[in-house]
């Protein structure tokens, strides 16, 4: 559970440091707010669905297409403080913002990982990367912040196993052109792969990809189906599960009540 807030720290990062409102970690445990619940989206694709919309095969916006990933989990929606959140660590380096998501996300996987009954040495988190121009532009890796607050609460090792190819920025873009534009974005390093594989002396059943933002699902359908190609070449068969673990979803209908959402949020592959 998050600490209890400290009014010093508080008044540091309002007053001293320019922070307007405090960090998410201490304002959900002053707030009570809570993730969403497992039975609020989709398993499969991490959309919003209402009571006894989903199965075994999963929602009926997912249902009948193919995900590239094993099981999707999310924080919220891509809205309110969730959504101010995200932008103070993504376009304003709030790194506090950033540790206090990625625990909260790290404690959401935890609980499925254990129902899953696999170990912390036979998982690994790895960061949505992002091209080191748009990284240095920003002043922060978002991504790896939030990997490695959720790595920690997780108790497993984070690894940069992706590296993204310069493309244009996903916001404003169609479905269709977030998917075009995705497309091969990533490439696998193959020798810190293979050192991923090879570093706990346990295989590796899960891979947990970590982003910040999921809105159409086209970045972790190219993220997760580099992955894949990546680990069937060094030899895993297909026995490990990648899981797509966001901070909020924004592609969804409800989504247009809130026209701010459709210019900030990017990402791109609807299954809905």
């Amino acid at each position: 559970m998050a600490s209890p807030p400290n009014p010093l720290i508080e008044s540091i990062e309002t007053h001293l440091l320019g922070r307007v409102g405090l960090s998410f970690d201490r304002w959900a445990s002053r707030t009570g707010w809570s993730r969403d619940h497992a039975d609020n989206y989709c398993w499969r694709c991490g959309g919003s669905v209402g009571p006894h919309e989903t199965d075994g095969e999963g929602c009926a916006g997912c249902r009948k297409k193919p995900v590239p990933w094993d099981r999707a989990i999310r924080l919220s929606r891509y809205h309110g403080v969730v959504r101010d959140e995200i932008l103070a660590l993504k376009f304003h380096a709030w790194r506090p913002t950033g540790v206090g998501l990625g625990k909260h996300l790290g404690w959401a996987i935890r609980e499925r990982r254990e129902q899953a009954g696999i170990e912390p040495d036979q998982a690994m988190v790895v960061p949505i990367p992002t091209h080191r121009f748009r990284r240095m532009a920003r002043g922060v890796d978002h991504t790896l912040v939030l990997a490695r607050a959720a790595g920690g609460e997780l108790g497993c090792p984070v690894r940069r196993v992706l590296r993204a190819r310069h493309r244009p920025e996903q916001v404003g873009l169609s479905a269709t052109a977030r998917a075009a534009n995705i497309r091969g974005a990533f490439v696998v390093q193959e020798k810190l792969l293979k050192r991923a594989l090879g570093g706990n002396g346990q295989p590796v059943r899960l891979w947990i990809l970590i982003d910040d933002v999921r809105t159409t699902g086209a970045t972790f359908a190219a993220a997760s189906r580099a992955l894949r190609k990546g680990l069937r070449k060094a030899g895993d068969g297909g026995k490990s599960q990648i899981w797509a673990c966001c901070v909020g979803v924004a592609g969804e209908k409800r989504r247009l009540l809130d026209p701010e959402m459709d210019r900030e949020a990017g990402d791109g592959y609807n299954p809905g």
